[in-house]
């Protein structure tokens, strides 16, 4: 074997060492009934999501804000939605403000490992990240739960979850 083939073989094993343990955080929305991915996307701290739908009892909007910390956690940072009703507590988080016809719980700051959400046609839910917008009720069928999490993967399984 000579120099050259050598220099390629270690640097193909060096590459895909290297793509292999560098660690990507990364969000995942699964349909669980379906045990199918339907979003993934690589995450920051301090990038923010939020989900959007139409209350059953109220019959009005509601959007709860979530942003990512430091060690990739799901925070609840925020709700806002334009009346009291069935089942809202009357104060959450650090700080209650009206504006514009909305009610903001703020600063919630509350740790969502396990963030579930049953999808409806009726409530229309709708994750907003960055510039996507997911139409959750286009993407699983009625009453389907989907799950939002996070993990840490390898730059080689990202770029798998990618191509799905």
């Amino acid at each position: 074997m000579n120099r050259r083939s050598k220099f390629l073989i270690i640097f193909l094993l060096l590459a895909f060492f290297i793509l292999n343990t560098i660690p990507i955080p990364i969000l995942i929305l699964e349909d669980l009934k379906a045990s199918k991915i339907i979003f993934v996307h690589k995450v920051s701290p301090n990038d923010q999501f939020t989900i959007h739908w139409m209350h059953s009892v109220e019959l009005a909007p509601w959007e709860e804000i979530f942003s990512i910390d430091d060690d990739c956690n799901i925070i609840l940072d925020s709700t806002r939605f334009k009346a009291f009703g069935a089942g809202v507590p009357d104060a959450a988080g650090k700080k209650t403000v009206i504006k514009n016809g909305w009610i903001y719980f703020l600063n919630i700051d509350k740790d969502m490992p396990n963030l579930t959400y049953g999808i409806s046609n009726f409530a229309k839910h709708t994750f907003y990240f960055k510039n996507k917008t997911l139409k959750l009720y286009n993407m699983v069928p009625n009453d389907n739960p989907i799950k939002i999490y996070t993990k840490k993967i390898s730059l080689l399984s990202y770029l798998y979850y990618k191509n799905i």
